[in-house]
Parts: C-alpha cells; sequence; structure tokens
C-alpha cells in the first residue's frame, strides 16, 4: 500500500530503508497514489477543510482517510459523501469532523457520518498505550519533567 502523511512541520529522519520519504510541493500531487491517508498536521487557514470534495476526488478508490490532528482538517460533508460514494473506502479519526452547524467536538455519535459503517472515532486518545502512558510512560514522564521544568523558571528538557 502506498502511504501519504501531510504534517506541516518540519519531519524528523527516517532511518528505516523500507521508507521512501519525499516532500512534495502540493499535495495534489500524492493523492491520486494514496492508498492510506494520514493526516498529521495542525489547522491554519491552509489546512482548514484540506480534505473537501476536491482533494478527496483525487484519491483512488477505495482510499483509506486517518486524521489523528484536528477535526477541521476534514469536511464533514465531503467525507460522508467520499464514504457513501466508495471514493473513500475508510474513515478513521482521533478527532471530531468540522461539520457546516455543529463544533467538531466533541463529535455526535449519532451523526450520520459517526454510525457509517465504515468509520471509526476515537475521543482523541487514539495514542494512548503502555507505551506512552502506562508502566514505561514516556509521554507522562516527559510532561512532568517539562512542568518541573517551567515551575523552576528553567527551559523543559
Amino acid at each position: 500500500a502506498n502511504v501519504t502523511a501531510i504534517r506541516n512541520r518540519k519531519w524528523c529522519h527516517i532511518e528505516d530503508a523500507g521508507v521512501v520519504a519525499k516532500k512534495l510541493p502540493c499535495i495534489k500531487q500524492a493523492l491520486p497514489t494514496t492508498d492510506i491517508l494520514m493526516l498529521a498536521c495542525t489547522v491554519t487557514p491552509a489546512t482548514w477543510h484540506l480534505m473537501n470534495n476536491e482533494t478527496l476526488s483525487l484519491l483512488p478508490d477505495g482510499a483509506i482517510v486517518v486524521n489523528v490532528s484536528r477535526g477541521p482538517l476534514v469536511e464533514h460533508a465531503a467525507i460522508l459523501d467520499a464514504l457513501e460514494s466508495g471514493k473513500v473506502g475508510g474513515f478513521a479519526s482521533d478527532v471530531g469532523v468540522s461539520h457546516e452547524s455543529k463544533p467538531s467536538e466533541p463529535w455526535d455519535p449519532d451523526d450520520a457520518l459517526s454510525k457509517h459503517p465504515n468509520t471509526i472515532f476515537t475521543p482523541h486518545v487514539g495514542g494512548y498505550c503502555d507505551l506512552t502512558y502506562g508502566e514505561e510512560g514516556h509521554v507522562t514522564a516527559a510532561v512532568v519533567e517539562g512542568i518541573k521544568s517551567i515551575l523552576k523558571c528553567e527551559p523543559p528538557p
């Protein structure tokens, strides 16, 4: 599968020989060959409704869209239409979706998009696991150390 990740921050260096990373000037160049699309960017005027009727139409039929960042990146009516037509084969989101008449978070569990059989929603806890918050607690430990440093008027580690 051809996986495309969209991010509007600097990428870290990838040291995996099996991963080919390339930076494209426009997402529209990548979408026609994208089987799985991963959205991991902040909301800005340039990314608001980044996934809309036009951009979703560029994906191959049956593509999977995953949003792990912010709801307003995806236009509600566009993703629902794409799912219903089969253009998008599945949609997973760790956040709500930008709806024209209500906020994206919290999402409405009775909404047509939430009830679509090819959608999965998590309440912004998709990254929760033992590795990040459990016994090993790397994320929790980093946050706690950062808070301790700030309370001492020191920069966080």
